[in-house]
């Protein structure tokens, strides 16, 4: 069996809580132990540097899943040997706390004691040497992201962390500064008003939600790739809330940022509209299947669910979405509820082959 070695640093938008990082030590560490993993992650303020040894494939769909992400912005891979035997027993986690509950965890390894020794395997070991600049490193130098993101992307990403924590009420452009290590004055320079931060925001965030499914729709069919969405919006109910919120600017003539968000929304029934185009053109739907009705029924259908989800909250909610898209596709074969006899385009284009991925509302 080939080993692999590999060393990435990342930084957070948004800091885990203490009990989110308690329960990783656990269920991480169980689940490495599954997969044959071992090394450390090491967690120093919003940054962070992991050291993943293996068998190389599972090596890399691990540091794959950091990087599909949207919390870990600006990862990069600092070492990626092959290696004969590994440097690390288990696998384990490094945080600053001072809860004894913790540190008697199994998996829990306290590195950024400042009474703790130099660690002498950094002298013959690349990814041990990494680990020591790491934690010796004050976390103002460790920020990679501060260095080299733009100022905007900065902004946004420090919005989708300060909207998971507090949600968009109570989201403000100071918590965002904060968060996006700059001052008030540059956020309001680039966003002049909250409305216009969270509506940028929005549609960064369904960017980097919606981009990784985009393929479904011309692969699998528009009501797989809807259900994949739902899912993966389920699993972040912050970008719902988000999305929630923004209904009164969209609806309010006078808001200035209104436009933008109609814009998001627009685009998204337009995508949906044309994969269905594609999906009758291929066979996959129904001749008598009308795409702008039944991208409008689709569309109410995602929403409605996904709105009610942040209320009732639905533990199969994709099943449930199937389920009654389903029914709307019968009635699509039947003429029944999507335009019996409308015309449908000769030449629609697969979805795939828009440049951008859909931003919705």
């Amino acid at each position: 069996m080939t080993l692999r070695c590999l060393v990435f640093t990342t930084a957070r938008t948004g800091r885990l809580s203490h009990d989110d990082l308690a329960h990783l030590v656990s269920v991480e560490r169980a689940r490495n132990a599954e997969l044959g993993i071992t090394g450390v992650l090491a967690l120093h303020d919003a940054n962070v540097l992991g050291i993943v040894e293996g068998p190389a494939d599972i090596v890399r769909q691990r540091v794959h899943e950091v990087a599909a992400d949207p919390a870990n912005v600006d990862v990069q891979v600092l070492l990626d040997d092959p290696v004969e035997e590994r440097s690390f027993d288990d696998w384990t986690i490094a945080f600053r706390t001072d809860d004894p509950a913790v540190h008697a965890t199994p998996g829990y390894v306290d590195l950024f004691d400042p009474e703790r020794p130099a660690d002498p395997a950094a002298e013959t070991s690349r990814a041990h040497a990494l680990l020591e600049w790491f934690r010796r490193t004050p976390p103002e130098q460790l920020s990679t992201r501060r260095s080299s993101e733009p100022v905007r992307t900065r902004v946004l990403q420090g919005a989708i962390g300060v909207l998971r924590d507090v949600g968009p009420s109570r989201c403000t452009s100071g918590l965002v500064a904060e968060r996006s290590g700059v001052s008030e004055e540059t956020v309001t320079a680039h966003f002049p008003t909250t409305p216009h931060l969270l509506a940028a925001t929005l549609a960064t965030w369904l960017e980097q939600v919606t981009t990784p499914l985009a393929p479904l729709a011309a692969t699998e069919g528009t009501v797989p790739w809807l259900r994949a969405l739902v899912v993966a919006f389920s699993a972040d109910p912050a970008l719902d809330r988000l999305i929630v919120s923004a209904l009164a600017p969209a609806a309010d003539p006078g808001e200035a940022a209104g436009e933008a968000f109609l814009v998001s929304y627009r685009a998204f029934r337009s995508s949906i509209q044309q994969a269905l185009a594609h999906d009758v053109a291929t066979g996959r739907e129904p001749s008598t299947t009308d795409p702008v009705r039944g991208a409008h029924q689709l569309l109410a259908l995602f929403d409605g669910l996904r709105i009610q989800n942040l209320f009732d909250p639905d533990p199969d909610i994709a099943t449930s979405f199937a389920t009654a898209a389903e029914q709307l596709r019968t009635g699509w074969a039947t003429g029944q509820g999507a335009g019996e006899g409308v015309p449908v385009a000769s030449s629609p284009k697969s979805p795939s082959a828009h440049g951008d991925p859909p931003s919705m509302l």
